[in-house]
């Protein structure tokens, strides 16, 4: 095996953009599709209230921020922003939702916000926390522009072994070549699942009365294939990723995942089942 190259978090996160940007149409269409009532158990979590200032950190094509703008109504308002011009695209061009606080999409690096410190009443991710390259730094930045009393919310992939929505490829992907996992120092997709994890980076942002919640169930696929074209058009990082393997490791992959999602047939089709991490604290000053 060659030599793991060190982390890059400036790389990390000009490559992200570049993918998402390219996967945006396609992540579209599985976010609308599987994540829709995930976001609106998400904001319901995170406490939003009405008439509030909500910002929606790496929103991708809106599905949470459009969740938030319904919960806070026409008297609130949402920034929602993205660090990938072809997710913003997409999230503006969605249908506006009725009676529902008006929303701005803006691209903006969670690493280094252009905003206010104290200028928003709730901070939320969805499914974005485990994705940036430096966490910490992105946490503290979601807080700084939360006002004294305010909310910051995330929500996370769960435990490798309890996501198997993402992990069946991911983790056939790293067996054909051990050279794509993630180098030392790098995020990955389960960072925050295990136990304890997600409360510590919370702790470390200086959020208090830390509420945790896992989500679990089972996504429905009529077959492994529909699962696999899913999985595989949709994904970010994830399908680049499968792209990078030659044409015999790309068949690998498919075969390996196909025989594995097939383990969990159903009365009809597929279900494979997925675990979500939901946290929220408070920021000191109330």
């Amino acid at each position: 095996m060659k030599e793991t190259a060190s982390f890059d978090p400036a790389a990390h996160t000009a490559e992200s953009r570049a993918v998402w940007d390219e996967a945006a149409e396609r992540y579209e269409k599985l976010s609308n599709s599987l994540f829709a009532k995930t976001a609106e158990e998400f904001v319901d979590f995170a406490g939003l209230r009405k008439k509030w200032r909500v910002l929606d950190v790496a929103c991708g094509t809106g599905i949470a921020s459009r969740a938030a703008a319904a919960k806070i109504d026409e008297k609130g308002s949402v920034l929602a922003i993205d660090l990938a011009p072809g997710m913003i695209a997409r999230a503006k061009a969605a249908p506006v939702v009725k009676r529902a606080a008006p929303i701005e999409y803006a691209e903006m690096d969670v690493h280094a916000l252009p905003l206010e410190s104290g200028s928003f009443d709730a901070a939320i991710s969805q499914l974005g926390l485990m994705l940036f390259a430096q966490p910490d730094k992105a946490l503290a930045e979601m807080t700084r522009v939360t006002k004294p009393g305010g909310v910051v919310a995330c929500l996370v992939q769960g435990r490798r072994e309890k996501m198997l929505f993402t992990s069946l490829v991911l983790h056939a992907i790293t067996e054909c070549d051990p050279d794509l996992r993630a180098p030392y120092g790098a995020p990955t997709l389960y960072s925050f699942g295990p136990d304890g994890a997600i409360d510590a980076i919370f702790a470390r942002a200086g959020l208090q009365e830390l509420s945790t919640k896992r989500l679990t169930g089972v996504f429905r696929f009529a077959s492994p294939e529909e699962y696999w074209t899913v999985m595989t058009e949709g994904a970010g990082r994830t399908g680049a990723m499968l792209r990078s393997l030659d044409e015999k490791g790309q068949a690998w992959v498919k075969k390996t995942v196909l025989r594995r999602a097939a383990k969990n047939k159903a009365r009809s089709g597929i279900e494979i089942p997925y675990e979500f991490m939901m946290a929220r604290g408070f920021k000191p000053g109330r």
